[in-house]
């Protein structure tokens, strides 16, 4: 934006990042809680794009590697020697100077869709921010006319109409730049499915256009129709960033919205919504990819204020598709306490662990502590959320930013990267293999004691043999590879020695509340639904709460609370920052502008 340029006066300004941004006045187009979700975005693009040219020299010297390798055999029906050539290609990926690779690389960039992009923000962002060489062009698109002029008007605003391209040329990949589109995002994608790269196609896959690199979807509501036409129109390799807002399904307020949409349950009022919201968004992209003969692989997946966002690689596998039912399965949820069991919906055979076979129910009818009936949820993704390498990487550069030279570093723009450093550590921190997490006070108010602090009850886990870790949405969350009679081990100890009190005036009326409706505990009305032995049906039946149930099996291992060394050595990170403003949340969906302005007049 040049200084002599004016602010017209039915526009207001909004600057973000390196973006300088006119928006009509009175009109919603712009929710500043976003600017978390844009600023991880663009970083992670970022980093995706490194990867692709790491990936492709790597690529490139090993192809080298492995021709010497063959011309240097005598013998050449000898094998050539694969563990050297893994060595070899090792010690060439510490030694490269990988910054000054990216910086100078001269092959294609990535191309981004952003594909309801409404402004055009984050899409200026994009080009604007990322590496120049790195970036070959981004596409803005949005089906509302009024959108797209803004997007239009805003990048006359910044600059950038020297780069501004037609959709033809943006196609074709010959010139860099930005290119804007008034299309449906289905429709855009559905006809951009032809590899890159192909030659002498068939006049049916001409009619494509090449697949992109990235795809940039963030809706206002559900991804969920927008996910087929995605999982085909990205590159071998490339990179879906997804957002979904509409937690009301994915918590489990309306199953039947979610059931729709994902074709999973979710369980209303449930501890662990937010992950297993995550969970079933990942389960749904990953069956849509296989149809295709494509897997994915996750690289984070986060919950931010009100919505989720999800970042996944897409492959071509055939294999990981074959695998596929071992990372999607079943929740087992207790109806009456937080208990819960994690079941895949294939497994390995015993005799041949290439063949996938059924697995089997929970060895238990019904939830071990309180003889109460199961709940289910899913399909779910089982497998991990996160990829450990890349996260770890992204810390150790937004920790760069943090010694106060953010104007000597890539990514000097970011607003929130104190608190993008605290949301990866922590999600660093998860363990990869433990899906889903328990909440101490929903345990707690279950046995009817106070809550014990969190590093007590990993203390406890640890000294017991097992992994622990929090969650990166919940303060109060642990995951563990603990069974649930552990978790329960642990309460009952505490209850030693800190008892419950058992003529709780709260806790007495709960109980006469539940015996008159024939229910079981708080939010576990549907449990009993239709079940002819509710306590309705008996009323001379004495009322067990479940909380009693709990406490009066007796506890399989000895529980010891002491601290181990280094439980608190936790790296100093914003983990759990307040909320970015005051009433905060998602906002109206926006409208047509141009429309309010004729009215005006």
């Amino acid at each position: 934006m040049s200084d002599n340029m004016k602010i017209p006066e039915n526009r207001e300004l909004i600057e973000e990042g390196s973006a300088k941004m006119l928006y009509p006045k009175g009109v919603v187009f712009y929710n500043p809680v976003q600017v978390q979700n844009r600023d991880l975005s663009l970083f992670m693009m970022q980093l995706f794009a490194e990867r692709r040219v790491k990936r492709m020299e790597l690529k490139k010297k090993k192809k080298a590697l492995m021709k010497a390798a063959r011309q240097s055999l005598i013998d050449k029906n000898k094998m050539v020697d694969m563990t050297m050539i893994q060595e070899q290609l090792k010690e060439f990926e510490e030694i490269t100077d990988w910054k000054q690779v990216y910086d100078n690389f001269d092959g294609k960039g990535i191309r981004i869709l952003d594909a309801l992009a409404a402004s055009g923000l984050r899409s200026i962002r994009y080009f604007n921010e990322m590496s120049p060489s790195l970036l070959h062009s981004v596409t803005i698109n949005d089906l509302d006319p009024a959108a797209v002029d803004l997007a239009k008007e805003n990048i006359e605003f910044n600059n950038l109409s020297s780069v501004l391209l037609s959709s033809e040329e943006e196609s074709k990949g010959v010139k860099k730049g930005i290119a804007v589109v008034n299309n449906d995002a289905t429709h855009l994608m559905y006809t951009s499915r032809r590899s890159p790269g192909l030659h002498n196609v068939d006049p049916i896959k001409a009619m494509q256009k090449e697949q992109y690199d990235v795809i940039d979807l963030d809706p206002y509501g559900s991804a969920a129709p927008f996910l087929d036409a995605a999982v085909q129109a990205v590159t071998n390799g490339g990179l879906l960033a997804i957002t979904c807002t509409d937690m009301a399904a994915l918590g489990g307020s309306h199953p039947d919205t979610c059931y729709g949409r994902y074709a999973s349950m979710p369980i209303p009022r449930i501890g662990y919504l937010q992950e297993l919201a995550l969970r079933i968004l990942l389960s749904n992209i990953a069956q849509r990819a296989a149809v295709y003969g494509r897997c994915i692989r996750p690289v984070l997946s986060v919950g931010m204020h009100f919505y989720i966002r999800v970042f996944v690689e897409v492959w071509e596998d055939k294999a990981a598709v074959n695998n596929l039912s071992l990372d999607i399965g079943t929740v087992y949820q207790s109806s009456q306490c937080p208990s819960f069991h994690t079941i895949p919906h294939g497994q390995h055979s015993k005799k041949n662990k290439n063949i996938i076979q059924t697995t089997r129910a929970p060895k238990f009818p019904v939830c071990q502590e309180t003889d109460s009936q199961f709940k289910t949820a899913g399909p779910c993704w089982l497998g991990p959320m996160h990829n450990t390498e890349i996260v770890d990487e992204a810390i150790t550069r937004l920790a760069k930013l943090q010694d106060g030279k953010k104007k000597d570093e890539m990514f000097g723009y970011l607003k929130q990267d104190r608190e993008l450093h605290g949301l990866l550590t922590s999600c660093s921190e998860e363990l990869p293999d433990a899906p889903l997490y328990y909440i101490m006070p929903n345990m707690s108010h279950v046995v009817g004691c106070s809550t014990p602090p969190i590093d007590k009850v990993k203390a406890a886990l640890i000294n017991a043999g097992f992994r622990v870790s929090g969650y990166h949405k919940d303060a109060h969350a642990i995951k563990t590879d603990a069974p649930s009679s552990v978790m329960w081990d642990i309460m009952r100890a505490w209850c030693v020695l800190y008892p419950p009190n058992p003529k709780s005036k709260n806790k007495e009326n709960k109980k006469k509340k539940r015996r008159k409706n024939g229910k079981g505990p708080a939010g576990e009305d549907e449990a009993n639904e239709g079940n002819d032995d509710s306590e309705e049906n008996t009323p001379d039946v004495p009322f067990i709460s479940a909380g009693e149930k709990i406490l009066a099996l007796e506890s399989t291992i000895k529980v010891d609370f002491t601290l181990p060394d280094g439980i608190k050595n936790k790296t100093k990170v914003l983990r759990f920052p307040m909320n970015p403003e005051a009433n905060w949340g998602p906002k109206k969906a926006a409208s047509g502008y141009k429309r309010k302005t004729d009215d005006k007049e």
